[in-house]
């Protein structure tokens, strides 16, 4: 492990920064709007649909799975009753699920609605597919009894199923089927909230479900207690930042995420604020079609790496280092996956080898259209300036992120976009192993190191897979790695609470009258 000793200690998915605890000693009460400025509206409510973090900003409060991950990474039973039993083949699992789960149509949840479910994320979800290739077959034994049968072994089956950012909430089994292959225009969960209305460019309205059961067990992450004390909660979705702050600060809105961290210093003396500086959640990337236009050659990707100043772009693009670090990793440094490998390439700087590399591509000024939204605007922007230095003709556009998510499905119309790859138990569920990603990176090496990584349980091995995996980005450079970072939150002092985690989520939530 190149020197490294792992300890569980370091955890699988650290996210320490618990609940603030300024105002802890006030007790919970019910009633109030919560009014939340996000940085734009989401592409779809529908959670088997999307990848979008915003969905899950909101669709957290509204659906559950199965299973869910803890703050440290454990997977805890949510609408299952406990965890499988498996047989001794590990092909196959029985899932026995609670009885006293209503979704927000007033309708029992049985083993019909999960059957539906898991089946419609395994065709229309991009982690679903991956699942599903392995999965033979998804069944109800009885009313409240599900069974999952693997074609063969694989190790990522229960960590999918706890996941919820693209993954395999529970909907109710007429919605299911009514969408089978496009995403749902109904939101119908078993969360705390329920969904009441969507004005697209203006509003997301939520609201608490008097019929929600909640687990007795303590609240931790996305499993144990949830409790819908506001009546209501509003989502703006507001892509310029200094509306999203002004509104906090004048009472327009109760709580904001993605706030400029340049205004760290000023927010967070402020009185009538509270700051939030969330976990090291994600990190900033380039990523590159590798199937159309200039970027579908090798070394035009390879010379755009090297003329990677990381620190630079950060420092341009993100402001403060107590929000950013610089490292090579395609996992985050608090878990133990983290690895060096590839580090050589990284942040190089090195303006005369992309040069080189250029030349050796044959790359003859080609337009390179870059896609950005807001929040990657300014580092791409620093960015572009190595990469017009060597020689490359760079077109960055700034864009809102529903129109870079719309128009990067054609990838004939873009060579890059910028994104952000969120942190996850498993590698396996990241962004980073997802081969089908924008364009998509057909490699048959990576394809091999992907299905050995899910198909092996052994740490050690996997671990050793995953540092090949590691290696092989650096050299075909389907992405680039900028640095990780961490959001700046703030919210009115009103707000009680808040867990300050890697993705937003308001059950166990209330506000001062």
């Amino acid at each position: 492990m190149k020197g490294k000793m792992r300890s569980i200690i370091a955890m699988v998915f650290m996210m320490l920064v618990a609940v603030m605890p300024l105002h802890a000693s006030q007790e919970p009460v019910s009633g109030g709007v919560l009014k939340v400025a996000i940085d734009s509206d989401p592409p779809t409510l529908d959670i088997h649909a999307t990848r979008a973090t915003l969905s899950v900003f909101v669709g957290g409060n509204v659906y559950e799975g199965l299973y869910a991950f803890t703050k440290k990474g454990e997977i805890k039973p949510m609408l299952a009753l406990d965890m499988p039993t498996v047989t001794d083949d590990k092909l196959t699992y029985t899932i026995s699920l609670r009885q006293d789960i209503t979704f927000h149509n007033n309708k029992p949840m049985t083993s019909a609605d999960v059957v539906a479910s898991l089946n419609r994320w395994g065709t229309i979800a991009s982690y679903g597919k991956q699942l599903f290739k392995h999965v033979e077959s998804v069944t109800a034994k009885d009313q409240f009894t599900v069974v999952i049968q693997l074609k063969e072994q694989w190790g990522t089956l229960m960590n999918s199923l706890a996941m919820l950012l693209g993954g395999p909430v529970i909907i109710p089994e007429e919605i299911a089927l009514k969408y089978p292959s496009k995403p749902a225009a109904e939101y119908v969960g078993t969360g705390p909230y329920m969904f009441v209305e969507w004005r697209p460019n203006d509003h997301i309205t939520l609201k608490r479900f008097d019929g929600y059961k909640a687990l007795t067990t303590p609240s931790d992450g996305y499993t144990g207690e949830k409790n819908a004390y506001l009546d209501e909660i509003v989502f703006y979705g507001i892509s310029e930042e200094p509306v999203r702050v002004n509104g906090v600060e004048g009472g327009e809105y109760d709580f904001a995420d993605f706030v400029p961290t340049d205004e760290y210093d000023r927010l967070k003396d402020a009185k009538n604020l509270t700051t939030y500086i969330s976990p090291a959640r994600a990190w900033f990337v380039f990523v590159l079609n590798t199937k159309f236009g200039p970027t579908k050659n090798k070394k035009v990707r390879q010379a755009m790496l090297a003329t990677m100043d990381v620190n630079g772009d950060m420092a341009a693009g993100y402001g403060d280092s107590v929000f950013w670090r610089v490292d090579p990793s395609l996992a985050l440094q608090e878990q133990v996956w983290h690895s060096t490998a590839g580090e050589e390439s990284y942040n190089q700087n090195n303006i005369e080898k992309a040069k080189k590399l250029l030349k050796e591509a044959g790359y003859n000024g080609e337009k390179i259209s870059w896609m950005a939204g807001p929040l990657e605007y300014n580092l791409s922007a620093a960015a572009k300036v190595n990469m017009i230095k060597a020689g490359l003709n760079i077109d960055l556009e700034s864009m809102e992120w529903a129109t870079l998510l719309s128009r990067r499905k054609n990838p004939e119309l873009w060579s890059m976009f910028s994104s952000g790859f969120t942190g996850k138990a498993d590698p396996s569920l990241t962004t980073a192993m997802n081969l089908k990603y924008g364009a998509g990176w057909d490699n048959i090496e990576a394809e091999k190191l992907f299905a050995s990584f899910c198909q092996e349980t052994a740490f050690d091995k996997r671990y050793e897979l995953l540092e090949q995996f590691q290696d092989l980005v650096y050299d075909e450079v389907p992405y680039i790695k900028v640095g990780d970072y961490k959001n700046l939150r703030i919210s009115n002092n009103k707000v009680h609470g808040f867990a300050n985690e890697l993705y937003l989520y308001f059950f166990n939530v209330w506000k001062e009258k």
